[in-house]
């Protein structure tokens, strides 16, 4: 049994270690792996954090064809699993250990997977009309090309659902608040759907920007409803239960939420400027003198692991980007880019603990699965506002690697058990990902 034992160890040692030393998630701070010295470790990160911005090891250039090859394969899946009424994901696919989906949570779940995966269907569309096929590094993506007609057919379903389910999204319960989620997604998505170019007459294309119009103005209006009292949004009201959410702010939903306000605006809606001062603010009252950012304002005061820097690590991009697209001015943006995406690259390895674990913030540093491939989309609209080509390039080199390598048998990418839902808007993420960084490969 001892010898038995010790074999096991000596092995699981040895892969942890060839795991440690790969270039992808190689940094002087890598976690050890085993987790009776996480506290060390921890405080260890905390304490290197604090004075010095990691930098990745420099890896090889990522081939075109592998990135065409995975939007290929990542497409195909969506193509091959969309429901029926034209949405993705299902309430199905239970486990022991599930979310709390009270009421009509479900619908919150459906309408940001849906939005993620057509935006990706959308972006990938784009990309093939405005690319040459000879321009197109891999075969099985040329011929998805050639099925252009195809994928116009999957997002024509895809937008009819849009159209009837965003209006109809609502809070499910007094204390559950899934559907910004999907107010969120949903109202990028239709920009993305306003500007999609179509064989209709001017008539034709006035009246159906003016129906998405309508649908933004909607999202909009129930963002504005389920504001949070301080300002800002949040998921859960279990404190409250108030017709308007008197919980604690959570400067990552608040983030999510200001970044659409721009395409918002680019579909010729108006944004209430009272939420996207208040949204500032809150994020403005989880931010730490280092930079990092807390989980949410009632941790703020805590000394809570979560609020660490390794913690942050998918937090702080989308954290960025909004408070730069709201304009607010008092950081030198291009410096907090570099540097978040610095720490994110060389210590992705603290997220990539906790990828595919069922039990939300059960990693080190309370680190949930489903902010893994979050992370890696809002790091690469990050690395779009980046103005030295090289350092874009550098980044989407990592990202894309990174990826790559994640992409499950069937096509698909997920990183959390979310009953249905998780491979849809996984491939969603990781492909929107993909596609922003292929240019800057180039």
């Amino acid at each position: 049994m001892r010898k038995n034992r010790a074999i096991l160890l000596s092995v699981l040692s040895i892969v942890f270690c060839l795991w440690a030393a790969s270039p992808l998630v190689a940094s002087d701070e890598a976690p050890t792996g085993d987790a009776s010295v996480a506290t060390s470790a921890n405080a260890k990160l905390e304490s290197a954090e604090e004075g010095r911005v990691p930098y990745p090891k420099d890896i090889e250039r990522v081939e075109l064809g592998a990135l065409d090859k995975a939007v290929a394969r990542g497409t195909e899946f969506l193509l091959r699993r969309q429901n029926k009424n034209g949405s993705w994901g299902t309430p199905h696919n239970t486990k022991r250990i599930n979310i709390y989906a009270p009421g009509s949570s479900h619908d919150g779940y459906r309408a940001g997977t849906t939005s993620l995966a057509l935006e990706a269907l959308l972006r990938v569309e784009s990309f093939l009309r405005e690319t040459s096929p000879d321009a197109l590094h891999d075969e099985e993506l040329r011929n998805l090309a050639a099925r252009k007609e195809e994928i116009a057919l999957s997002i024509d379903r895809g937008e009819k659902w849009m159209f009837e389910a965003l209006p109809k999204l609502r809070r499910s319960s007094q204390d559950v608040l899934y559907n910004n989620w999907g107010h969120a997604y949903g109202i990028h998505t239709l920009r993305l759907m306003y500007d999609r170019p179509l064989d209709l007459s001017e008539e034709e294309m006035e009246a159906r920007r003016e129906k998405i119009r309508d649908c933004v103005r909607s999202q909009l209006r129930m963002l504005e409803a389920c504001e949070c009292v301080d300002g800002g949004w949040c998921y859960y009201d279990f404190d409250t239960k108030f017709q308007r959410p008197g919980s604690s702010t959570l400067c990552f939903v608040t983030a999510t939420v200001l970044v659409v306000f721009p395409d918002a605006q680019s579909c010729g809606v108006e944004v209430p400027q009272r939420l996207v001062k208040r949204g500032i603010a809150s994020i403005l009252r989880q931010r730490f003198p280092n930079g990092s950012y807390a989980y949410g304002e009632y941790t703020v005061k805590t000394n809570h692991q979560i609020n660490k820097p390794a913690a942050a690590l998918s937090r702080a991009q989308v954290c960025l980007l909004a408070l730069d697209l709201s304009g607010h001015e008092g950081f030198d943006y291009q410096k907090e880019y570099t540097d978040w995406l610095n720490r994110f690259i060389a210590r992705i390895g603290w997220l990539e603990i906790g990828r595919k674990r069922p039990v939300p913030h059960e990693a080190w540093f309370s680190v949930a699965a489903y902010f893994y491939y979050y992370g890696h989309y809002y790091a690469s609209f990050c690395i779009d506002r980046l103005e030295n080509p090289n350092e874009r390039a550098r980044f989407a080199n990592h990202l894309v690697a990174i990826n790559l390598g994640l992409q499950e048998k069937d096509g698909s990418w997920w990183d959390f058990p979310l009953y249905d839902y998780h491979p849809y808007y996984g491939t969603g993420m990781v492909l929107t990902t993909l596609l922003n960084c292929r240019d800057d490969l180039l």
